[in-house]
């Protein structure tokens, strides 16, 4: 008889088992050194599109924090840009139909600005991120969520950015690249921190609800002070 070979000895899969080891996560394209610019950023912002939980799960944790800038920098630039060229659009037409209006003054003085708010736009950008990491990781200090550093906060914050092009769409892109950016927030920060995303969820909305409720107390206090205001002159008048 010839000679059967021995059936192949079954073999574990990678994870699995008590002694076995995570396999290795790939790394973001735009923080693989090496890849080739472009191809890096639109690879990496694609991912964060179509699979952000994957995404935010490639993302460092720690380290240089220059990449993570370039990218937020790079979309918010693009996004202020867009928005402000709808913005003054819009303004443009609005003074078109009102009778009496000196429009190419407006518009001229509309322009100048928006020209100003353009160029200035990274620096807004970048101080914008500086503090709305740092309010999103007091608050996962507080929730005792933050299992990682500031940099993982601020990486998260910076790939969100990615909801800046929804700032293409007229109108409502600004909402929706706003409720876009909140939910790549949740999904970042719970895969950073290694939390729920009920807990990440708290962290970036109880400030949001605190402004929320200041602005509305603000509100109602000018509110009644206007309405004090009218009754005591309305009183001396009689």
């Amino acid at each position: 008889m010839a000679d059967i070979p021995p059936p192949p000895v079954p073999t574990e899969p990678v994870g699995a088992g008590a002694g076995a080891t995570e396999a290795p996560i790939a790394a973001l394209p735009w923080e693989t050194p090496g890849e080739p610019f472009f191809d890096a950023f639109f690879e990496t912002l694609k991912l964060f599109i179509i699979r952000p939980s994957e995404a935010f799960a490639r993302m460092r944790r720690s380290g240089d924090l220059g990449r993570p800038i370039l990218y937020a920098i790079f979309l918010g630039w693009a996004g202020v840009i867009v928005s402000q060229l709808y913005s003054l659009a819009l303004r443009g037409m609005t003074w078109r139909m009102l009778p009496g209006m000196q429009q190419f003054q407006g518009i001229g003085m509309s322009a100048a600005l928006t020209i100003f708010v353009m160029i200035l736009a990274p620096v807004f950008v970048l101080i914008g991120l500086f503090i709305w990491a740092g309010i999103v990781h007091l608050m996962l200090l507080i929730l005792s969520g933050a299992n990682e550093g500031f940099d993982a906060t601020f990486r998260v914050m910076s790939y969100a950015t990615t909801a800046q092009i929804a700032q293409i769409v007229p109108l409502c892109g600004g909402f929706a690249g706003g409720v876009w950016a909140l939910v790549l927030e949740i999904i970042g920060i719970a895969k950073a921190h290694r939390i729920s995303q009920g807990k990440a969820a708290l962290a970036v909305l109880l400030p949001l609800v605190f402004c929320c409720a200041c602005l509305a107390g603000l509100f109602a206090l000018s509110g009644a002070a206007i309405v004090t205001a009218l009754s005591h002159a309305a009183g001396q008048m009689k």
